[in-house]
């Protein structure tokens, strides 16, 4: 029976369950509209909450890198929610804010769903299977991560924007995009490139 070694992060851990929860609610909330009639109404109080969430961890973030003893204390004491490589920059919050509220601004509700739920979900399964099964790997990712990627995102799109050849390149794209960002934080590239992608290709489809 496979088993985890305890060395690495189990993907169960405190970070990733409050990645998958966190970065979730938005899509979800914008999907459903529990308290709103209307996906306007939706999509307006979305964008003022992520504003308010953005500067929130901007200032956040600022302060940490600009305070060295209060960067210290919370690298110390939430470490199981920050990764020792966000010390010295900011940190997947901030950035997941940033592009949340880009693809809500600029997309159709379907679209920026889509793309939220790639970065939540998709990133998430690239990882966990990265990280399990990948062999080898290139800048830290895997063509396995790349396939898990692609394997959580395609259903997910077909669900969400009914057209089965759009998702399919769409998920095909987000897969590339999470594989080749290890340069800039995915947290961004994922839900914004993605976004755009998924627009070109419903308009060339189209």
């Amino acid at each position: 029976m496979f088993q985890i070694s305890p060395a690495s992060k189990p993907f169960l851990g405190m970070r990733k369950v409050f990645h998958v929860l966190s970065s979730s609610v938005v899509p979800l909330f914008y999907w459903f509209l529990p308290f709103f009639q209307t996906a306007a109404q939706g999509r307006a109080f979305i964008l003022i909450v992520l504003s308010f969430a953005l500067a929130l961890f901007f200032f956040f973030d600022g302060l940490r890198l600009i305070s060295p003893s209060f960067n210290r204390y919370i690298m110390r004491h939430f470490s199981l929610l920050i990764r020792q490589s966000e010390e010295k920059r900011f940190t997947g919050a901030t950035f997941t804010c940033l592009s949340f509220l880009i693809v809500v601004f600029f997309f159709s509700r379907e679209i920026a769903v889509t793309a939220m739920l790639f970065l939540s979900l998709g990133d998430t399964s690239a990882e966990i299977v990265g990280k399990n099964w990948g062999r080898k790997k290139y800048f830290g990712r895997s063509l396995e991560g790349m396939a898990g990627f692609f394997i959580t995102a395609f259903p997910l799109a077909w669900i969400i924007l009914q057209d089965w050849r759009l998702s399919l390149l769409g998920a095909a794209m987000g897969a590339m995009i999470e594989f080749f960002s290890f340069r800039i934080d995915d947290n961004l590239t994922v839900p914004v490139l993605s976004a755009t992608s998924i627009w070109l290709i419903s308009q060339i489809l189209s």
